[in-house]
């Protein structure tokens, strides 16, 4: 059990990594007005609606690239019960990516793949550091 919570632990820290690179690298493509008041829900729908949309299909590729890496190390700590610990990162990473919908305005193209892909996503990872 505890191998499988260290795991999920690092395959999702891994996966944040990750997001927050994504994150970065959005923001420097795009980046929202200086001073930008992120409570403001007005201003923030704005500028949601203002973002190209080569902008969101980057991030949704970091969204899933950190679901197959976090998975990856997760199977890689956990080779014996790997599916496991991958469908799990994945769920838990999930779980972040759906908080952030509530939290910021996405198209709804890229919230649907996300609720798709992020779980094979890291089913791959997974199964990419486990071949046998």
């Amino acid at each position: 059990m505890l191998k499988i919570f260290l795991s999920v632990l690092a395959g999702a820290l891994t996966g944040a990594i990750v997001v927050f690179a994504g994150d970065y690298l959005s923001h420097l493509i795009y980046a929202p007005p200086a001073n930008f008041d992120f409570n403001n829900q007005e201003a923030l729908q704005a500028y949601a609606e203002s973002i190209p949309t080569h902008v969101f299909a980057i991030m949704l590729c970091f969204w899933l690239l950190s679901s197959f890496s976090g998975g990856f190390v997760a199977g890689k700590i956990n080779p014996q019960g790997w599916q496991l610990s991958a469908l799990l990162t994945g769920l838990l990473l999930l779980a972040g990516a759906a908080s952030n919908f509530y939290a910021i305005p996405h198209p709804l193209w890229m919230m649907v793949a996300a609720v798709i892909l992020y779980l094979p996503a890291a089913w791959l990872g997974g199964k990419l550091a486990n071949p046998n």
